[in-house]
């Protein structure tokens, strides 16, 4: 059960003094205890897996307050103090969506650079493994949501990490990164739409990498 101390602030920037600024779903205010703010942090992530357990159930448009806060043993308006509309929602779940790709790409490299090929299904596996996650973080499938600047922010950083793997994969040229970019995405849509539990479009990335390469792209 979720209890509503105080209303925290969603998606705001914060320095953890590492080179890569980190996104934080909440922030607690000046005045905060470390223990209550802990305890805010913790309420917001069980809120955010219950939205995207019901996003899985239902579909993102199908996500409603009230059923979110029944499933968490809550008082709508206790939900309120931490997500006053759906699009607040929508835009922490946005926002957290793109610092879990931060995370995967940082896991992923930790040993060295990734080929393209590998890159390619770090970046397929990652989207197939939430739909729902895909689709709000590519997609603009919920009416009326746009992320906020923040949000957008992140995106943006998380589209440069991609971008940055795939430099050190050798893939450089500007053209070259939005091709393959298209490219696994489509494979992507195409699994997600046609075949959400098996492999029918999934197994065919290796080909179309393989054929990506074999375009005689500018040299670096």
């Amino acid at each position: 059960m979720v209890r509503a101390p105080g209303r925290p602030g969603i998606g705001l920037p914060v320095d953890t003094g590492s080179s890569r600024p980190r996104y934080s779903l909440f922030m607690a205010g000046k005045t905060a205890s470390s223990r209550v703010a802990a305890r805010r942090r913790a309420a917001v992530e069980e809120i955010l897996a219950a939205a995207w357990q019901l996003a899985g159930e239902h579909g993102l448009a199908g996500i409603a307050l009230r059923e979110l806060a029944g499933r968490l043993e809550m008082r709508p308006q206790s939900l309120a103090w931490y997500f006053p509309t759906k699009n607040v929602l929508y835009d922490a779940m946005h926002a957290q969506g793109h610092e879990e790709f931060l995370h995967v790409l940082d896991s992923a490299t930790e040993r060295g650079p990734l080929d393209v090929r590998r890159a390619a299904h770090v970046f397929a596996d990652f989207c197939l493994a939430s739909p729902p996650r895909y689709q709000l973080m590519t997609q603009r499938t919920v009416p009326g949501f746009i992320p906020s600047a923040s949000s957008t922010v992140l995106a943006r950083r998380a589209f440069g990490a991609w971008r940055a793997a795939l430099a050190a994969a050798g893939v450089t040229d500007p053209d070259a990164v939005d091709v393959l970019t298209a490219v696994v995405k489509g494979v992507v849509d195409q699994q997600v739409t046609a075949d959400p539990a098996g492999d029918r479009y999934l197994r065919h990335l290796d080909m179309v990498i393989d054929m990506f390469l074999a375009h005689p792209w500018p040299a670096p």
